[in-house]
């Protein structure tokens, strides 16, 4: 009589050689999944970018993104206490530059990043302004400047050209 199965040695064998597949899989998936989400929140801020700029060269006005800590709120304000990762607001900027005010028409609003991403700025400590050629504008006045998102210790930079293109690059926080 002929039997079928495994024996209890060529188990065990499956389960260290699946233990060990396990433990080296593990760390890279994090990774993946850290970077992926890092990723993510890059490219939100970049596409807010990009459409405060095509409707600014559009509407031939000045359109703004600027930070909020109430991005939810009935009728959201920037905020100069706020940080980036706290959400952001993108509205057609026709009164005072950087606020919300009178007709300005919020575009997109985009809640608190989650997931511990943090965005740090240089020259654009309040809020990014794009003028109806094309070009920004930062709250320090300066056309030029810098958005870090770091997660785990992995950067993502997006640099703002005189001209108001974004770009990006990669570094370590």
């Amino acid at each position: 009589m002929k039997r079928r199965g495994f024996t209890l040695v060529e188990m065990l064998v499956v389960l260290a050689v699946g233990s060990i597949l396990l433990a080296i899989a593990i760390p890279s998936y994090a990774f993946l999944v850290n970077t992926s989400r890092l990723a993510a929140v890059t490219n939100d801020l970049v596409t807010a970018l990009h459409l405060a700029r095509s409707e600014a060269i559009k509407r031939g006005v000045r359109v703004t993104v600027c930070k909020t800590s109430d991005a939810m709120a009935a009728s959201p304000a920037c905020s100069t206490t706020a940080n980036w990762h706290d959400g952001w607001l993108v509205f057609v900027d026709g009164g005072t530059s950087g606020e919300i005010d009178g007709d300005d028409t919020l575009i997109r609003v985009r809640e608190q990043v989650s997931g511990g991403a943090v965005i740090t700025s240089i020259n654009y400590s309040r809020y990014i302004s794009y003028l109806p050629g094309g070009g920004s504008q930062g709250s320090s006045g300066l056309a030029n400047g810098s958005l870090k998102i770091c997660r785990d210790n992995i950067q993502r930079n997006i640099i703002v050209n005189r001209t108001g293109r974004p770009r990006l690059d990669n570094s370590t926080c």
